[in-house]
């Protein structure tokens, strides 16, 4: 009998324990992925170990496995607002403003927020009135882009913050003092330092999690044809003789940019053939001919493939773009920064110039003032952008080199600076030019003359093999780019294609990898290009992706990197 109570109040503590855990709010479903843990998982979605295998009965009888589908519980923070709805004042929602922004800018969390205007739940509009608590701050300042911001989520201690964005506590209590107070609290937005986003993404300032498109893959029930248009010139290569080939694919000419795309193209499908995504890949030299491409659109190879990629050259892909044969199926342009006819279903993936100089131009609004030494430098070619500079930042002196690229060393000397920061604008595509000044302002720093060199455009001259890096990252060179240029390869696609061909891969296979592994994943997703640009944005191996759909049904990536020269890195700041 004394066994019977024992095992009954035993079964009604357990039934306790269980009536108090927390019902979760919503589910999101995981594929789990190679090298994945139930550790690592609980780390990514701010959930318990426990509380993931309490929703996956499946993980009692079996480990866990490569491709196993699992659901993991969400929980929503719980919101307390009664002190903040005693006292509030009407807000007017400016144009741009976001959430999070608004509530950072008042010291509350977006729950409360949202709790305070029920109707945030259908979205945020400008001109719309909302309730906010009454602040005794004589300013309200609100976040700032010199930092990252961080939402803490449910249960979140310092260790595991630590774990995900690699900031400690000492620096998250420095920046931030109301942690003194109130400890870590569930959707309060913490100010991190640049340099700590972990594995996340930024989005308008906010961390966030990056959109993984491998995660709960759905592979279609067909294989993708894909026609990738490429100047291989494979006329000009002397086969019969294998160490003129070798040569003329070790110089930086098309050729060899054609067969290193190829190959991280190929990379990419390899890596989707894994995870049971079918594709028939043709490939199409152009011979960077018009009269090559001319016949190609003649026949009825072109027209029967799912997508197109290429040719690389602007002009030859506007020649494509614009045959009306053509029209239906989505033509991506690979590689070019140039600009090409935006006709519709034409995919702009390399940030065209004009984006990039308006990120810059956003960045430097933010970190160049009055109080500093401001000096615009530009060559006869960039007068247009030097004009730009000049209204924007009236206070900035001009300073234009010689004819030739010739730079005054004692005139550039005589407009700096001690005291307080020199904050150099470069805009020149002159290989030598960028050099001897970037030389120069290196060896003018002192501790009480800092300077810091800035460009709108980083075009292809800072790509020369002899670029003074190491000057670079003694003036922490700012500036945006399309992708993100590691100083050492490192992770799963360099080292697989190490293994694969001896070395390791070249700015453009990866991306080839890069640019093919997203373009079949979102279709994949979706069944429609044009419907899978709508995922968001997503992160690779060196280049980010966030479509813009234009009013034609083209769409030109925005997926831009502000990246700065520290020491031997180049590090990422801000989307």
């Amino acid at each position: 009998m004394n066994k019977f109570w024992l095992l009954l109040l035993a079964v009604f503590f357990t039934f306790g324990l269980q009536a108090q855990e927390r019902i979760p709010d919503r589910f999101i479903n995981h594929k789990v992925k190679k090298k994945e843990t139930l550790y690592s998982l609980s780390q990514k979605y701010g959930v318990t170990v426990d509380q993931i295998e309490a929703y996956n009965p499946t993980l009692i009888k079996s480990r866990l496995k490569r491709k196993m589908t699992l659901r993991i519980p969400v929980y929503e923070a719980p919101v307390v607002v009664e002190e903040v709805i005693s006292e509030t004042e009407s807000y007017l929602v400016p144009p741009k403003a976001t959430k999070w922004r608004i509530a950072y800018t008042y010291d509350i969390t977006i729950q409360e927020l949202e709790a305070l205007n029920p109707s945030l739940k259908e979205g945020l509009k400008a001109g719309q009135t909302l309730q906010v608590p009454i602040t005794t701050k004589d300013t309200l300042v609100g976040p700032s882009s010199a930092f990252n911001y961080y939402t803490v989520l449910p249960k979140e201690g310092y260790y595991r913050i630590e774990k995900k964005l690699g900031i400690g506590q000492r620096i998250l209590d420095s920046l931030n003092p109301e942690l003194a107070i109130t400890g870590l609290q569930a959707g309060m937005v913490l100010k991190v330092p640049l340099e700590f986003s972990g594995d996340l993404k930024v989005q308008d300032d906010l961390l966030v999690p990056k959109v993984d498109l491998l995660d709960s893959l759905s592979p279609l029930d067909r294989a993708l044809k894909i026609g990738l248009l490429l100047p291989f010139k494979a006329q000009t290569l002397e086969l019969d003789s294998l160490e003129k080939t070798k040569s003329l694919l070790k110089k930086r000419n098309l050729t060899r940019l054609a067969f290193d795309f190829y190959a991280g193209v190929r990379m990419a499908l390899e890596v989707l053939a894994e995870k049971e995504v079918a594709t028939e890949l043709q490939v199409f030299d152009t011979q960077n001919k018009r009269a090559k491409l001319n016949q190609l659109v003649q026949t009825s190879e072109l027209t029967a493939q799912d997508l197109l990629v290429g040719p690389l050259i602007p002009r030859n892909f506007d020649f494509i773009s614009a045959q009306g044969r053509l029209r239906k199926i989505p033509k991506v342009a690979p590689l070019s920064y140039k600009k090409v006819q935006m006709r519709a279903n034409v995919y702009q993936s390399i940030p065209p110039k004009q984006i990039l100089r308006e990120r810059m131009l956003s960045h430097l609004d933010n970190v160049l003032t009055e109080e500093e030494n401001v000096v615009v430098v530009a060559d006869s070619l960039n007068r247009d952008i030097e004009k730009i500079l000049m209204e924007r930042y009236p206070y900035a002196i001009r300073f234009r080199p010689e004819q030739g690229g010739y730079l005054d060393s004692e005139l550039m000397d005589s407009l700096l600076l001690d005291s307080i920061p020199n904050k150099i604008i470069l805009e020149s595509e002159n290989f030598s030019l960028i050099s001897s000044i970037s030389s120069q302002l290196s060896g003018k720093i002192t501790p009480s003359r800092p300077i810091q060199l800035f460009t709108t455009f980083r075009g292809t001259a800072y790509e020369n093999p002899n670029s003074p890096n190491a000057t670079f990252g003694s003036l922490g060179f700012t500036f945006t780019s399309g992708y993100h240029p590691k100083v050492f390869d490192e992770g799963e696609m360099p080292d697989r294609f190490l293994n694969r061909f001896g070395m390791y891969p070249s700015k453009e296979a990866k991306r080839g990898y890069d640019l093919m592994l997203d373009l079949l994943l979102r279709i994949t997703r979706t069944g429609d290009l044009r419907e899978g640009i709508t995922l968001g944005e997503t992160d690779y191996v060196e280049s980010r992706f966030d479509y813009q759909l234009l009013p034609n049904g083209a769409a030109v990536n925005q997926g831009v990197y502000l990246l700065q020269h520290q020491d031997d890195s180049i590090i990422l700041l801000k989307k």
